[in-house]
Protein backbone atom coordinates (compact mmCIF):
# COMPACT_ATOMS: atom_id res chain seq x y z
CA UNK A 1 0.00 0.00 0.00
CA UNK A 2 2.70 2.42 0.80
CA UNK A 3 4.73 2.30 -2.78
CA UNK A 4 1.08 2.68 -4.49
CA UNK A 5 0.12 5.43 -2.10
CA UNK A 6 3.68 7.16 -2.95
CA UNK A 7 2.85 6.86 -6.23
CA UNK A 8 -0.44 8.00 -6.32
CA UNK A 9 0.62 11.41 -4.13
CA UNK A 10 2.39 13.90 -5.99
CA UNK A 11 2.57 17.77 -5.81
CA UNK A 12 1.12 19.44 -2.60
CA UNK A 13 -1.50 17.26 -0.63
CA UNK A 14 -4.26 17.78 1.18
CA UNK A 15 -5.97 14.64 2.95
CA UNK A 16 -9.39 14.67 3.40
CA UNK A 17 -10.92 12.81 6.46
CA UNK A 18 -14.73 11.23 5.58
CA UNK A 19 -16.97 9.67 8.64
CA UNK A 20 -19.55 10.36 11.51
CA UNK A 21 -17.46 9.39 14.49
CA UNK A 22 -20.76 8.82 16.23
CA UNK A 23 -20.87 5.40 14.09
CA UNK A 24 -18.12 2.90 15.07
CA UNK A 25 -15.55 2.38 12.07
CA UNK A 26 -17.40 5.45 9.91
CA UNK A 27 -15.21 7.48 12.20
CA UNK A 28 -11.63 6.08 10.49
CA UNK A 29 -11.04 9.19 8.11
CA UNK A 30 -11.40 11.70 10.87
CA UNK A 31 -9.14 9.20 13.21
CA UNK A 32 -6.59 9.49 10.29
CA UNK A 33 -6.92 13.43 10.25
CA UNK A 34 -6.70 13.60 13.91
CA UNK A 35 -3.49 11.43 14.43
CA UNK A 36 -2.03 14.09 10.92
CA UNK A 37 -2.71 17.00 12.32
CA UNK A 38 -1.28 15.66 15.96
CA UNK A 39 2.09 14.95 14.06
CA UNK A 40 1.64 18.50 12.89
CA UNK A 41 1.00 17.37 9.29
CA UNK A 42 -0.28 20.80 7.55
CA UNK A 43 -3.20 20.78 4.72
CA UNK A 44 -5.74 18.25 6.73
CA UNK A 45 -9.37 18.41 7.07
CA UNK A 46 -12.01 16.45 8.66
CA UNK A 47 -15.35 17.00 6.91
CA UNK A 48 -16.97 14.66 8.68
CA UNK A 49 -19.86 13.47 6.96
CA UNK A 50 -20.25 16.16 4.49
CA UNK A 51 -17.25 16.73 2.37
CA UNK A 52 -18.75 18.65 0.12
CA UNK A 53 -19.09 21.52 2.38
CA UNK A 54 -15.26 21.74 2.33
CA UNK A 55 -14.79 22.15 -1.24
CA UNK A 56 -14.22 26.03 -0.78
CA UNK A 57 -11.06 25.11 1.72
CA UNK A 58 -9.41 22.72 -0.82
CA UNK A 59 -10.12 25.64 -3.72
CA UNK A 60 -8.27 27.78 -1.25
CA UNK A 61 -5.27 24.85 -0.69
CA UNK A 62 -5.25 24.50 -4.54
CA UNK A 63 -3.82 20.99 -3.91
CA UNK A 64 -1.99 18.70 -6.69
CA UNK A 65 -3.46 15.67 -5.20
CA UNK A 66 -6.57 14.95 -2.59
CA UNK A 67 -6.79 12.39 -0.94
CA UNK A 68 -10.17 11.56 0.94
CA UNK A 69 -9.64 8.75 3.78
CA UNK A 70 -13.25 7.24 4.61
CA UNK A 71 -14.54 3.86 6.32
CA UNK A 72 -16.12 1.69 2.58
CA UNK A 73 -17.33 -1.91 2.43
CA UNK A 74 -15.33 -3.25 -0.39
CA UNK A 75 -15.56 -6.86 0.47
CA UNK A 76 -12.45 -6.56 2.22
CA UNK A 77 -11.28 -8.33 5.76
CA UNK A 78 -11.84 -5.45 8.62
CA UNK A 79 -9.04 -2.62 8.63
CA UNK A 80 -8.31 -4.06 5.36
CA UNK A 81 -7.04 -0.56 3.15
CA UNK A 82 -7.97 -0.04 -0.48
CA UNK A 83 -6.69 2.75 -2.77
CA UNK A 84 -9.17 3.57 -5.23
CA UNK A 85 -10.13 6.46 -7.97
CA UNK A 86 -13.36 8.14 -8.38
CA UNK A 87 -14.66 5.94 -11.14
CA UNK A 88 -14.63 3.07 -8.34
CA UNK A 89 -17.57 4.56 -6.45
CA UNK A 90 -20.91 5.21 -7.24
CA UNK A 91 -22.66 8.23 -8.40
CA UNK A 92 -26.28 7.47 -7.23
CA UNK A 93 -27.48 8.07 -4.00
CA UNK A 94 -28.13 11.45 -3.35
CA UNK A 95 -30.10 12.02 0.13
CA UNK A 96 -30.92 15.55 1.91
CA UNK A 97 -28.14 15.79 3.61
CA UNK A 98 -24.74 14.34 1.33
CA UNK A 99 -23.91 14.09 -1.93
CA UNK A 100 -22.46 10.91 -3.17
CA UNK A 101 -18.28 11.32 -2.68
CA UNK A 102 -17.78 10.89 -6.53
CA UNK A 103 -19.29 14.05 -7.51
CA UNK A 104 -17.48 15.47 -5.35
CA UNK A 105 -14.34 14.05 -6.29
CA UNK A 106 -14.98 15.00 -10.06
CA UNK A 107 -16.42 18.88 -9.49
CA UNK A 108 -12.85 19.27 -7.50
CA UNK A 109 -10.92 17.36 -10.34
CA UNK A 110 -12.41 19.29 -13.15
CA UNK A 111 -12.30 22.49 -10.99
CA UNK A 112 -9.06 22.27 -9.06
CA UNK A 113 -7.08 20.26 -12.35
CA UNK A 114 -6.21 18.62 -9.25
CA UNK A 115 -5.86 14.26 -8.92
CA UNK A 116 -8.56 12.93 -6.23
CA UNK A 117 -8.41 9.59 -4.80
CA UNK A 118 -10.01 7.40 -1.50
CA UNK A 119 -8.14 5.77 0.91
CA UNK A 120 -10.90 3.01 2.00
CA UNK A 121 -10.87 1.29 5.44
CA UNK A 122 -13.02 -1.74 5.48
CA UNK A 123 -15.27 -1.18 8.48
CA UNK A 124 -16.60 -4.25 10.39
CA UNK A 125 -19.32 -2.29 12.29
CA UNK A 126 -20.80 1.40 11.36
CA UNK A 127 -23.56 1.23 13.53
CA UNK A 128 -24.62 4.25 15.43
CA UNK A 129 -23.70 4.36 18.76
CA UNK A 130 -20.72 1.40 18.10
CA UNK A 131 -16.83 1.83 19.38
CA UNK A 132 -14.56 1.79 16.52
CA UNK A 133 -12.98 -1.61 15.90
CA UNK A 134 -9.63 -2.69 17.25
CA UNK A 135 -8.56 -3.59 13.77
CA UNK A 136 -9.83 -0.20 12.07
CA UNK A 137 -8.44 1.68 14.97
CA UNK A 138 -5.21 -0.46 14.07
CA UNK A 139 -4.64 0.36 10.43
CA UNK A 140 -6.15 4.19 10.76
CA UNK A 141 -2.94 4.20 13.01
CA UNK A 142 -0.59 2.53 10.50
CA UNK A 143 -1.91 4.29 7.47
CA UNK A 144 -1.35 7.93 9.05
CA UNK A 145 2.00 6.38 10.08
CA UNK A 146 2.67 5.91 6.35
CA UNK A 147 0.70 9.11 4.88
CA UNK A 148 3.18 11.34 7.06
CA UNK A 149 5.97 9.64 6.06
CA UNK A 150 5.17 10.17 2.59
CA UNK A 151 3.77 13.91 2.16
CA UNK A 152 7.02 14.42 4.36
CA UNK A 153 8.61 12.66 1.14
CA UNK A 154 6.08 14.74 -1.35
CA UNK A 155 6.37 18.12 0.42
CA UNK A 156 10.50 17.81 0.07
CA UNK A 157 10.18 17.24 -3.75
CA UNK A 158 7.92 20.02 -4.40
Amino acid sequence: MHEELASKLVGSVAVVGVGDVRRGDDGAGPLVIQLLAEAGVECVIDSGASPELDTWKLRELAPDTVLFVDAVDFGGAPGDAALLSPTDLRTSGFDTHRAPLRLTMEYLERGLECKCFVLAIQPKDARYGSPMSDEVKRSAANLAGGLRSIIGQTSERA
